[in-house]
């Protein structure tokens, strides 16, 4: 089988500029056809670029729409007989690598495991009112914050960088019981200050975090006069914010979509907080063309929900779930290496290596970068460019 890879694009300039500054990282890395299905008439600008599918979607869908069409019901676009291997426009090839992706296919299709769960990309798939509560709830700790946090006043960008340092000890100790209860013991016995570890340690006194040099890092915040303001009551055992109904403001979860895909596609809801799948890389042949019609049709159908919002994950979770999928192999997350902005342990070990997790290491071949693409000001956009830019000189 011939094997493509193929791009979706539509609309606006700034996602044709995207698919273009993609394509050429592929071009240099991959000797494989690249083509890109598009609706020529809805593009603000052309699409530069020899081997282009013009397809004419339904009038009375949006831009956003029309490339969801294009993207689920891409088999019906393109020649059958071969193998595809489909990317977001803002999927950036990192080295020669990328070609192997397409020995990772495992029949009926194969996508890449998404960076969250089903509970926490709930409320980013439907209008469930879940994440506008939270927002509430949050616009309102932050304007306390506001008032009562001193390290807010802190701009000098040395201390902010420890702050982080110090603020992910505190996360991981969150993350063991045992670690917890040990240090909250050392606390205990330590008077006037407590060491924390060989760079970090608490003036009970003053209340104040310091670092080696006995530099303020951190502030204790305070919890009493943020809870009189707002209403919220901060657990101490937990280490959470909770609001009136007990629940913690940061959550980030809700079972909204596992209960609409079993009453709206009447598919029984196999795992509650199952990993699902990110619909940014995925390999597919004529194999694939049961589970990509169920997928089509039920996103063009959900447009016309105003319950759902417009995206095609919570469709492909209920896609996976209709053909008994969960279980099924998924791609190597180096496939498809998901640059969350806001993940404080990305970060770059070397010119080909990234941190992404407290002790998980990747060196990826297709890095997704699905906000903040192009944006210098992030360390992590520029080292990526540049290392991207060093292995593509040895390709040329």
């Amino acid at each position: 089988m011939k094997k493509v890879f193929i791009f979706v694009v539509c609309g606006a300039k700034e996602h044709i500029d995207t698919l273009h500054f993609s394509i050429d990282y592929l071009k240099c890395f991959s000797k494989q056809e690249i083509w890109v299905l598009t609706d020529s008439s809805r593009n603000e600008t052309p699409v530069s670029h020899e081997s282009v599918i013009d397809v004419k979607t339904p009038e009375e869908l949006d831009h956003h729409q029309a490339s969801i069409y294009l993207k689920t019901g891409i088999y019906r676009f393109v020649p059958k007989g071969n193998m595809y291997c489909y990317l977001d426009t803002d999927i950036i090839a990192f080295s020669d690598g990328v070609n192997l992706i397409f020995d990772e296919y495992v029949p009926p299709i194969t996508f890449a495991p998404d960076h969250c769960r089903v509970k926490k990309f709930s409320p980013y798939a439907l209008n469930c009112g879940c994440k506008e509560d939270w927002e509430k709830d949050r616009a309102l700790f932050d304007g306390a914050l506001n008032k009562y946090d001193k390290n807010r006043q802190i701009k000098d960008t040395r201390i902010q960088k420890e702050a982080k340092e110090l603020q992910l000890v505190f996360d991981e100790l969150k993350q063991s019981k045992l670690k917890k209860v040990r240090t909250a013991a050392r606390y205990i016995l330590s008077y006037p200050r407590f060491k924390l570890n060989d760079s970090f340690s608490f003036d009970r006194k003053t209340r104040t975090w310091q670092n080696q040099s006995g530099e303020t890092v951190m502030y204790e915040v305070d919890i009493q006069s943020i809870e009189k303001e707002t209403g919220l009551k901060y657990n101490r055992l937990s280490g959470k914010w909770l609001n009136s109904s007990k629940e913690d403001i940061w959550k980030d979860e809700c079972d909204h979509l596992g209960e609409a895909i079993s009453i709206k596609f009447e598919i029984g809801r196999k795992i509650g907080n199952w990993q699902h799948w990110n619909g940014g890389v995925f390999l597919f042949s004529d194999d694939s063309h049961s589970f990509l019609e169920f997928w089509h049709t039920h996103t063009i159908e959900a447009f016309s929900d105003p319950y759902w919002k417009t995206r095609d994950q919570g469709t492909l979770i209920a896609t996976v779930w209709k053909f008994g999928l969960e279980g099924h192999p998924t791609l190597d997350r180096k496939w498809n290496l998901i640059a969350d902005y806001y993940n404080p342990y990305l970060k770059w070990i070397d010119d080909q290596v990234l941190r992404i997790d407290k002790d998980l290491h990747i060196r990826p071949e297709l890095v997704h970068v699905y906000h903040h693409f192009e944006d210098n000001n992030w360390e992590f956009w520029r080292q990526l460019i540049a290392n991207a830019e060093r292995n593509k000189k040895s390709c040329r």
